[in-house]
């Protein structure tokens, strides 16, 4: 009996040092990134069919040509190119850009496949380019000149200067006749007007120039340029204040024009609407037909009408004629073949589209006009017959639709592609586990820690009769369905909220890019810029509230500050302030009332003041409240000369607008300007050591300021670098780097981590990238420390400086460093390279005391390494693996629960999550690792235990009586 109550009380001893174990199912096994490839927000689209396959073709915000197929809309190829595109043409199996603000690139695409047929740059800014009818030739806008272009050389077949007081957009081609149409500007003597120049397509001499259409201008919506296979070229306008339409045929001077009124192709317009009415093209592949197509827009009755007009000849006579009409802007009209014509425009539900044509169709497009925006574009192309239309939202959603359904065929949100903040929240695990047991009858009742103990494990016996009911096999396991916003023990799954510039806030889960919610900023129909996403209530513990984040924009002369249910998407509040910020960061304060975390938005003027967002009394007071002084700075913007720190006052009585005083100003040498600026960003500040320890076991102590900045600057003799105190403004340090250069080519990249500042820059001589290190300590001697318990940053002592430059290993457009939860783990220094590779290099690779020589036996025992300048672009580094990132602009990393793994994200063009583990898996068991012998080793050693105690026991009292 006493032996049996001994074994009960051993065994529940045992259970009470049990602990929760978790795992990952089997199609988890091996997945840690997801990667979405994306194009941007169109300027243009235009559909056409290549090789028997429908293709929709489009030129970007973010410098990508691209096709995408019509009936999934993936992707079928893109390219991103360096420089904005002015002009995309489809004709034939080929594909026309043009692109370049100083120089203009002109290229020409196989339709189908996409790769590059040929190209060829010339000096000038490229404003228009046209396709030669019968031959593979260009005609383009450089500047001032008109080039024709061929694939055969890459030397301009001929070129031709224009008048410089024109900017000629506009190239129209008909026979052997080319017309460069410009924009004219006032003079004292002339109006302003449009410039026609006729030049002969095969030789480039000048046929006729003129001027005409007085009072109006190419993109002023009063003109239009027409094309027609056989009955020539056209200019459409009306002037200002006047209710008549002016037809023109180019290179005709006498009559100069035809006069025609509107009421010929719409009957119910009158004066009122006339005057208000504007005119656009509306074919996507002129020249091609004997008919030309515009839209009138006009407003009556409080709506917006469209009348599609087709002007084509009968004999000797012009003739205008409707055929269609929408309600709809004419910006929202788009052509298809023969006579189709198709119209979406923004309704109660989403948009409603309507075709007309040989056949009429119609259909809606149900979607949260709040979530998306208004529609801004439209295409018509046919699948199979079947007619396609594609719509454009302003966030940045493309969507195709066909008759008889209201859901999309396929849809795709390039908002991401314009991300400018992310902002990673930390998610509960399913309620179903056991965890959250105490919430499944009343999520109201807070349980209490022997509650807690108690349910988790009546849920994890129940999850164990459920294992045992199936097999003991893991395939019959239950496994829950996870959405975006479930999270998991481990961490690994975060919900990441993008704020893009489109006015777009994006949730997605981080492990497999699932959509949780959208959202669209706009101040009336203008879209906010938003430029940052803050995390204002985690709620990552059981009970608290829903975790809210918040998105800060520019409108036009405003602020928009909006607060939304990370979980939901549910707007909390959204304000319109009535001023323009110039910076916004965290501030160290909650608001009481609301539990949010408080920010502050710079207001920048003669007297700068801290707006204080919530606007509410607790949140100013819990900022006053705050300890110690806050203070931010400004002036650390690309091209300032000086950077000025300011001290927040409170005041009394206390304003929602908080006044700043100038604390210090750091002025630049004389003819420097400042081209970057970086403070410590996500965490990185924070660290676990507060040393290195040395080979012979003395410490090295960090030098750990919160408060560190770096400065770069650009002068005759290459870039200064300055490290600063951002609370006093003292120079801790400077490094001139000769023969480097800043430049939109080539940009200037840092970042802060702990006790370092990594940057990297261009260098001329010799030619590559550098990436430099700053490594800062509080004493050159070991053991030496500040012993003082509080530092002030009045007061602070001169840093003990290591640095040492490195040959990149490649061409760098952002930089970042892993974080974990603890700081425990070592660094990686992440580059998004502009190859669209992550590569993530060890800190002791850059590590500025690496020896120059072969390193001592102390020195190889603290880990260092003899210095190489090159680093390498091993493989094995590379975070992306087959994946091309295009466009990294920002690379982001959180820690999840386990110390060994962070979560990295890098997005810019494309949007790419994975997870890393610098110093390895040391806290996670080996995909080798036998559970099995585990299992029966301790269930041995266990029944050894209850076996030999008796016999010990016996051994034990019969020594005694002896």
């Amino acid at each position: 009996m006493h032996f049996l109550v001994q074994t009960v009380l051993a065994v529940l001893l045992l259970g009470c040092c049990l602990q929760s174990v978790y795992g990952l199912f089997p199609d988890e096994a091996g997945r840690i990134d997801w990667y979405r490839a994306q194009i941007g927000v169109p300027t243009k689209l235009i559909p056409h069919t290549a090789n028997d396959t429908s293709l929709l073709y489009a030129s970007t915000q973010r410098n990508v040509v691209a096709a995408l197929r019509v009936d999934d809309g993936q992707i079928a190829w893109r390219h991103v190119l360096d420089e904005p595109i002015r002009t995309l043409l489809v004709r034939d199996e080929r594909v026309l850009t043009q692109s370049g603000a100083n120089e203009s690139h002109v290229r020409v695409w196989d339709a189908a496949g996409g790769s590059l047929s040929w190209q060829v740059s010339v000096p000038g800014a490229g404003r228009a380019a046209a396709f030669v009818r019968g031959s593979s030739d260009v005609i383009a806008v450089a500047g001032d000149t008109l080039v024709r272009l061929t694939p055969e050389s890459s030397s301009p077949v001929w070129e031709l200067g224009l008048n410089n007081t024109a900017v000629y957009q506009r190239i129209v081609i008909h026979d052997d006749s080319v017309f460069v149409i410009g924009d004219a500007p006032a003079t004292r003597k002339r109006k302003r007007r449009l410039h026609v120049v006729q030049v002969e397509a095969s030789t480039g001499v000048v046929q006729l120039q003129y001027d005409t259409a007085e009072e109006v201008a190419l993109r002023g919506g009063s003109v239009v340029a027409l094309e027609t296979r056989d009955y020539g070229a056209y200019l459409v306008w009306r002037e200002p204040k006047n209710i008549l339409w002016y037809v023109h045929r180019l290179g005709m001077t006498s009559p100069m024009w035809e006069i025609y009124h509107a009421k010929l192709v719409e009957v119910e317009l009158m004066p009122p609407e006339m005057l208000s009415s504007t005119i656009s093209e509306v074919d996507i592949d002129p020249g091609l037909k004997n008919t030309a197509r515009f839209t009138l827009t006009y407003e009556k009755d409080s709506k917006t009408k469209t009348v599609v007009v087709e002007m084509f000849r009968d004999g000797d006579r012009l003739e205008m004629r409707k055929i269609a009409s929408f309600l709809a802007p004419g910006r929202l009209v788009a052509a298809g073949p023969e006579h189709t014509v198709v119209a979406a425009r923004s309704a109660e539900s989403g948009a409603t589209w309507r075709i007309r044509g040989s056949e009429k169709h119609s259909g809606d497009f149900v979607y949260a006009r709040t979530s998306y925006g208004d529609v801004v574009r439209t295409a018509l192309t046919f699948v199979n017959g079947q007619p396609h239309v594609v719509v454009q939202t302003a966030s940045g959603l493309l969507a195709a639709l066909q008759p008889g359904s209201d859901a999309p065929v396929w849809s795709r949100n390039e908002a991401l592609a314009h991300a400018a903040d992310m902002a990673l929240l930390e998610l509960l695990p399913p309620a179903s586990s056991a965890e959250h047991a105490a919430q499944e009858t009343d999520p109201s009742v807070q349980p209490s820690a022997v509650a807690r103990f108690v349910l988790r494990w009546l849920a994890a016996a129940r999850a164990l009769g459920n294992w045992a009911a199936s097999g003991f096999g893991i395939a019959g396991t239950h496994r829950p369905a996870l959405g975006p916003t479930d999270g998991d023990h481990f961490g690994f799954r975060k919900l990441a909220v993008f704020g893009s510039a489109t006015g777009a806030v994006t949730a997605v889960g981080s492990q497999d890019g699932a959509h949780a919610w959208s959202h669209h900023l706009a101040v009336g129909r203008a879209p906010v810029r938003i430029e940052h996403v803050f995390v204002a209530r985690s709620g990552h513990v059981l009970g608290d509230a829903a975790p809210v984040v918040v998105a800060v924009g520019r409108g036009r002369n405003s602020t928009v500050v909006a607060a939304f249910d990370a979980l939901t998407g549910n707007v909390l509040s959204q304000d319109v302030l009535p001023f323009v910020y110039v910076r916004a960061f965290e501030l160290p304060a909650t608001d009481s009332a609301s539990g949010l975390r408080v920010l502050g938005l710079v207001v920048d003027g003669s007297e700068p003041r801290l707006a204080v967002w919530p606007a509410t009394s607790d949140a100013v007071d819990a900022v006053c409240a705050f300890g110690s002084p806050l203070f931010f700075e400004l002036g650390d913007t690309a091209g300032s000369t000086a950077v000025r720190g300011y001290r927040i006052e409170c005041s009394s009585p206390r304003e929602p607008q908080l006044p700043a005083r100038l604390e210090w100003e750091f002025a630049l040498p004389a003819g420097e300007r400042l081209v970057s600026a970086a403070r410590y960003e996500n965490g990185a500040q924070h660290t676990a050591l507060q040393g290195r320890v040395l080979g012979d076991r003395r410490v090295l102590y960090k030098y750990l300021n919160p408060h560190l900045g770096m400065l770069a600057t650009q002068h005759e003799q290459g870039i200064g670098v300055y490290v600063i105190d951002r609370v006093s403004g003292r120079l801790l340090h400077s490094a001139v780097h000769e023969y480097a250069s800043v430049s939109r080519a080539h940009p200037f990249l840092a970042t802060l981590s702990e006790n370092r500042v990594i940057y990297q820059f261009w260098q001329g001589l010799p030619e590559g990238y550098v990436t430099a290190v700053i490594e800062l300590f509080e004493s050159d001697r070991p053991d030496t420390r500040d012993e003082r318990t509080v530092v002030s940053s009045s007061d602070l002592r001169v840093p003990s400086v290591h640095s040492a430059a490195f040959v990149s290993p490649g061409a760098a457009t952002a930089l970042g460093t892993t974080r974990t939860g603890s700081s425990i783990t070592t660094r990686d220094v992440l580059f998004g390279l502009a190859s669209g590779k992550l590569l993530a290099l060890p800190d002791a690779l850059l590590d500025p005391r690496r020896p120059m020589r072969a390193p001592t036996k102390d020195e190889q025992a603290e880990g260092l390494m003899e210095y190489a300048a090159p680093l390498p672009l091993d493989p094995r580094r590379v975070l992306s693996h087959q994946h091309m990132v295009a466009g990294i602009r920002h690379v982001v990393s959180e820690p999840t629960h386990l110390e060994s793994t962070a979560v990295v994200a890098a997005f810019g063009l494309d949007v790419f999550f994975t997870r890393t583990s610098p110093s390895g898996g040391f806290d996670q068991l080996a995909p080798s690792f036998s559970k099995a012998n585990l299992v029966i080793t301790t269930l041995a050693l266990a029944a050894g235990c209850l076996l030999g105690a008796p016999m010990v026991r016996r051994k034990l009292t019969n020594r005694a009586w002896a």
